[in-house]
């Protein structure tokens, strides 16, 4: 659909409702730069144990616990640093990739560090410096963002990054299904219009051409 990948570097926007998929998605494109000998960081700002993430997505084949054990993919929780001080998490992030130096990047969600920032009225400014860092800093960033489809056209996000994949799962005829949308895709002619797909053992398998 995006003609081989993920364009490198890139940052890449992965918006959705809960329970779609973005975090599954998001995880697998680690693993795949893995078994490819990238370095991989996930950085989660939603409080879970690590233990409980990481057992929900042993559950897929992609999932390799050697990968993890050799640091070929590294999972971070910075929740609890995020309800201590919410001003000091671009610093936060920044330091655990230069510290780990991964080619590849998954911040899963930005949601609630935005809403965090947001009484401050940092929001902004945050969303500037950690786009231009990564950008600058040479790999691919996976954002996951919980939008829906009318809040992708007035969130600073999806303009500052190179693509857009949005994921969905509208209730059609009384059945809802699973999509992914490639918005934009900077540097690829993508496939455009929503395409079925489904969460499998192998992860997320989109249904090209399938309605």
């Amino acid at each position: 659909m995006i003609m081989g990948g993920f364009p490198f570097p890139s940052a890449i926007l992965l918006a959705g409702e809960p329970g779609t998929g973005k975090t599954t998605l998001a995880v697998q494109s680690l693993f795949a730069g893995a078994s490819r000998g990238e370095r991989g960081l996930y950085i989660t700002a939603i409080s879970e144990p690590q233990w409980l993430v990481q057992k929900f997505l042993s559950s897929f084949n992609f999932y390799n616990q050697e990968y993890v054990e050799r640091g070929n993919v590294t999972f971070i929780d910075i929740g609890q640093a995020l309800m201590k001080n919410p001003g000091e998490m671009l610093n936060i992030i920044k330091k655990k990739i230069e510290q780990h130096s991964p080619q590849r990047v998954v911040v899963d969600p930005i949601t609630p560090i935005c809403d965090l920032l947001q009484w401050r009225g940092e929001t902004r400014e945050f969303i500037h410096e950690l786009f231009a860092f990564l950008k600058a800093y040479g790999c691919v960033a996976t954002i996951t963002a919980e939008m829906s489809y009318d809040d992708i056209a007035h969130s600073l996000e999806a303009y500052m990054v190179d693509g857009v994949i949005v994921l969905s799962y509208p209730e059609e005829e009384k059945v809802r299904r699973k999509f992914l949308e490639v918005l934009k895709m900077r540097g690829t002619k993508h496939t455009t219009g929503r395409q079925l797909i489904d969460i499998t053992d192998d992860g997320i398998a989109v249904q090209a051409g399938l309605r």
